[in-house]
């Protein structure tokens, strides 16, 4: 019995020594796995950083590009004159029985852009029609008619040398008509002109006032 029990004994005695070589054991391996996590991980860092870093600077780059764009784009096309040289109609005033009492200006020429009657035109004043070009590019058609209201032009009779300076107020003459330019009565006659005369046509300054232009 004593032997039995100092076997058992000693069997006992064995069985934690097999526990404290397998306790030691596994935390060895379980740190060495976290030693190779720890040193992938860091290895991945810089590779991170470094790709953050080139999209940072891809935005950064690419950033100024709607910018540039809004400053490169082309600013609206100045509208053409129809015509700088041309055969002269007459329009406007009692004489011009063409004319309804209740037709209106092609351009907006009145307070606010208002149209208004042809028959409010004084025949004596300096005023102008052409057939103006309203579809220009960056600019609606009703645009269009605004920028032509009131346009000041020089008008130049070559013959004689004698020049006004009109403002736009209407659309025409027909093209049927072989005329280019449809001018006040007052003008006609400051120039020299009558219907079918040729004259020059160029924008004027538009701060001058509109009449006969003093000869230098």
């Amino acid at each position: 019995m004593a032997k039995a029990e100092s076997g058992s004994k000693k069997g006992a005695a064995r069985k934690p020594a097999a526990k404290k070589g397998g306790d030691k054991k596994a935390p060895a391996k379980k740190s060495a796995a976290a030693k190779s996590a720890t040193e992938k991980s860091d290895a991945k860092k810089p590779a991170a950083k470094e790709a953050a870093t080139v999209e940072e600077a891809k935005v950064e780059t690419a950033s100024p590009a709607p910018q540039e764009a809004a400053q490169e784009a082309p600013a609206a096309e100045e509208p053409q004159l129809p015509a700088s040289h041309g055969k002269v109609a007459v329009f406007g005033g009692p004489k011009d029985r063409g004319i309804k009492p209740d037709d209106k200006l092609a351009l907006p020429t009145g307070k606010h852009f208002v149209y208004e009657r042809v028959r409010s035109l004084n025949p004596r004043s300096f005023y102008c029609a052409m057939r103006w070009d309203y579809h220009v590019e960056g600019r609606s058609p009703e645009e269009g008619k605004r920028w032509w209201a009131n346009k000041k032009l020089l008008v130049t009779n070559a013959k004689n040398g004698n020049a006004v300076i009109v403002r736009a107020v209407d659309y025409g003459p027909h093209e049927n008509t072989g005329l280019d330019i449809g001018l006040s009565p007052g003008a006609a006659e400051a120039l020299g002109v009558e219907a079918g005369d040729e004259v020059d046509i160029a924008f004027a300054d538009q701060k001058a006032p509109t009449g006969p232009v003093e000869k230098v």
